[in-house]
């Protein structure tokens, strides 16, 4: 995967309770950076009639965070265990950080030939060629040479890239130069130089993977938190109407909106944490891959869905189009944009 794209720190809790209920259990979520613990060793919180069980550890590039509220602790902790694995697979199949996944053979080839991928793969790279297509290139997820080109993977760039640098690095990029054939599960890119980065929606994806593997397990209540791609399953108590994610102002900090997740999901886009200069002009990792030019015409924009992978991709593609024409893109249940 790539970098984790920026989030404000999401805190989530229990949805304020019924009348007939005071009961509030609180849960801190992010992305616990600098947290000197790597002791990542599970803890069990005992409640009055469940067992909650949380798990953090580093994967995908960021911290991934499992909560799950369950009485048979042994179940509760092969659930969380199937869940890591299923992110780990996804790092696998998709991560442009590691030589040996299927995406970083895919741009190695490119010009050259195709690879053979997993399912998984072609799906998600036919759900991001999707929204390029329906947002007319402004979204687009062969944009990792542009990323490159502004310094994301190249500690050493330090100007602005000119007109003539964009302009050869947008001669590789765009949607219409990938490949992609279910029938003999192969993918490609038809250009030297042409390269696929799924950061915008390869979380959103691992994160539904994750909760499946909960489920099959049989767990009814957890909260899964990929890099601030966030899951609410279930109930986190009887009395509860779902999981309450604050979202928070990217300058001030302060709690802009509160979403109630249940069986949904939510992720934020902005440039408030990963950014930098070049030749003193600020440079967010978000970008409208049409122009070649980084995108900052909102602070952050938050879109709730029914999966982690449209909640994922949505938010960038809300970020990069606005509150007036994201919706070109279906799945979005609601939306809060600041800035």
């Amino acid at each position: 995967m790539s970098q984790p794209k920026p989030h404000h720190v999401v805190t989530t809790e229990p949805a304020p309770p019924r009348p007939n209920d005071r009961r509030r259990f609180l849960v801190q979520l992010g992305l616990l950076a600098g947290a000197g613990a790597m002791a990542l060793v599970p803890r069990v919180v005992r409640a009055p009639r469940r067992r909650r069980l949380e798990t953090a550890r580093p994967a995908l590039g960021t911290w991934v965070r499992v909560v799950v509220n369950e009485p048979d602790e042994a179940r509760a902790a092969r659930a969380v265990g199937r869940a890591f694995a299923a992110i780990a697979t996804v790092d696998a199949q998709m991560s442009i950080h590691r030589g040996d996944s299927q995406v970083a053979r895919v741009n190695a080839l490119a010009g050259r030939g195709d690879a053979a991928v997993d399912p998984a793969v072609l799906e998600v790279v036919d759900r991001a060629v999707d929204a390029a297509r329906r947002t007319g290139g402004i979204y687009d997820p062969t944009i990792l040479p542009l990323m490159r080109l502004y310094g994301f993977y190249d500690a050493k760039r330090q100007h602005y890239p000119s007109d003539r640098d964009v302009a050869a690095v947008l001669g590789v990029t765009g949607y219409g130069r990938v490949r992609l054939d279910r029938a003999s599960g192969r993918l490609g890119l038809d250009t030297a130089g042409a390269a696929l980065d799924l950061g915008s929606i390869g979380k959103g994806w691992a994160l539904d993977r994750a909760v499946d593997a909960l489920r099959a397990e049989g767990i009814e209540s957890a909260l899964v938190d990929v890099g601030g791609n966030v899951y609410g399953l279930g109930l986190p108590g009887d009395d509860e109407a779902g999981w309450s994610v604050g979202v928070a102002h990217p300058k001030t900090g302060r709690i802009d909106r509160v979403f109630t997740l249940r069986d949904t999901a939510i992720a934020t886009s902005g440039n408030a944490e990963q950014h930098h200069a070049l030749d003193r002009v600020f440079v967010g990792h978000l970008f409208d891959a049409r122009r070649g030019r980084p995108a900052d015409g909102h602070l952050s924009a938050t879109v709730l869905a029914r999966t982690g992978v449209e909640s994922d991709l949505l938010s960038t593609v809300s970020f990069l189009m606005g509150p007036g024409r994201f919706r070109v893109v279906p799945g979005a249940l609601d939306a809060h944009f600041i800035g």
